[in-house]
């Protein structure tokens, strides 16, 4: 199995299926640079993974080029680090994700599928975690919560985990995986691929925000594909301590809520929640912390008084999508109504070289917005809501219409066509013949 599990990770099945997970995951990012680099990437996509491969079978491969970013998370929230990794880096991560999770079914040939590595794929099973897991998400926890309350399990308590990502105890994780998996050259790849080593450190450092990454001996960048997996390994024991004695405890990643039959019972595993995770160098938020409560970092009552959890607000057996995930869906909709109305403005006055977002473009992307959203909040029972949030989307649909209809008074057939985002084939941009190099051959070569 040691020998084989590396060449696993090394073949085409693997590299393939990484890199159509990297692909659909990166095309569908708000980045353009992410776009535009995927797209890029895409183009000769076969030759990078042979070479990926290549470098892997000789013992060359390393995660390297990646760049610490801080994003704004919002008005007043701090910043947000990202790590930017070269895309050969998220490729073998995610192929290293897929030798540890398995992938494939029974009905795909068996050169197709691979069971995982039985210890992950028992951390994986584990019915509570429902973040990072295949085939399980924030419905499975939905469930799982309208199941406690069914049962009586109506008080509750809820918070983040302080800092999460970059309090991961990599020796904890990386010790499991050399435990689960007998092969030293895939253990020590894993290790590398948990490490941050960012190239501008010196420049994080000197604007005090390289304290927002992890380390090299502690925390895992936030969105590499193995983030998910070294937390869920990392909490797998807070799973099952705080699981039983009448108490329910959901955790997504780094979310947890804890239901229980009495506020009484609920706190004292919070109390009891909290110790733990102090052993392990984390922390969570004190619910009387007003400044904490009201950033949605932690919550406490009776689920019939409503909490907001995995961007749902839940009152007993009610679900509907909460505040802060509606207004995040409708300023996404007002981005797009601006941009739209921005390039709509520039093809009416002969500037604009684009066709990605004018009239019938914004609208489809509008489209795929809305559907998106809500497939994401599917299980809503409070239709009321998306009865007035469609009452919304109309008002900005009428705005983009009213606006292209005024830009297109009075101007030639031609410019109207642009502004609606229709191709003109008299805008086609000629294109001289490519040049072939002369033959360096004899004719009696080509004759003979």
């Amino acid at each position: 199995m040691s020998d084989d599990l590396y060449k696993r990770l090394r073949s085409r099945e693997v590299l393939h299926r990484a890199w159509g997970a990297v692909k659909q995951s990166g095309l569908s990012s708000p980045s353009d640079a992410t776009v535009s680099a995927i797209k890029l990437y895409d183009e000769d996509w076969v030759a990078h993974l042979e070479r990926i491969s290549k470098r892997l079978r000789n013992g060359t491969f390393r995660f390297d080029g990646e760049e610490g970013i801080t994003l704004p998370k919002g008005k007043g929230k701090g910043l947000r680090p990202v790590v930017m990794a070269p895309i050969d880096n998220r490729v073998v991560r995610r192929a290293m994700l897929e030798v540890l999770q398995g992938y494939g079914t029974e009905s795909v040939p068996r050169r197709k599928r691979w069971p995982g590595i039985p210890e992950i794929v028992r951390i994986m099973d584990t019915r509570t975690s429902v973040g990072g897991i295949k085939k399980r998400g924030v419905p499975h926890g939905l469930s799982l919560i309208d199941e406690a309350v069914r049962s009586g399990k109506c008080w509750f308590v809820r918070s983040d985990i302080k800092n999460f990502f970059t309090r991961i105890p990599l020796v904890l994780v990386n010790n499991f995986i050399a435990d689960a998996v007998p092969d030293r050259r895939f253990t020590d790849l894993f290790e590398d691929a948990l490490r941050t080593n960012l190239v501008n450190k010196v420049a994080l450092e000197e604007r005090n925000h390289f304290i927002l990454f992890p380390d090299a001996d502690v925390g895992v960048a936030q969105g590499s594909a193995l983030s998910a997996l070294a937390a869920n390994i990392a909490l797998h024991g807070f799973d099952e301590q705080m699981n039983g004695r009448g108490i329910v405890c959901i955790r997504y990643i780094d979310d947890f809520i804890m239901l229980g039959p009495s506020r009484a019972k609920v706190m004292a595993a919070y109390a009891s929640a909290k110790q733990w995770l102090r052993s392990m160098g984390m922390d969570v938020y004190d619910p009387t912390d007003a400044a904490a409560r009201r950033a949605g970092k932690v919550d406490d009552g009776n689920i019939h008084d409503g909490t907001d959890v995995l961007g749902y607000r839940i009152s007993a057996a009610s679900r509907q999508p909460s505040s802060a995930a509606t207004a995040a869906f409708l300023s996404k909709c007002d981005k797009l109504v601006y941009q739209a109305k921005s390039e709509m403005r520039r093809a009416a006055a002969g500037k604009s070289a684009s066709h990605v977002l004018r009239y019938h473009q914004a609208m489809v992307m509008l489209h795929k917005t809305i559907w998106g959203w809500s497939q994401a909040f599917r299980h809503t029972t409070a239709t009321q809501v998306f009865r007035a949030l469609d009452q919304e989307i109309e008002r900005r649909i009428h705005e983009l219409r009213k606006f292209a209809y005024v830009v297109t008074q009075g101007v030639p057939d031609e410019v109207r066509r642009r502004v609606m985002g229709v191709h003109l084939l008299s805008d086609t941009a000629p294109q001289p013949l490519p040049t072939i190099p002369p033959y360096q051959g004899s004719v009696e070569a080509i004759v003979g």
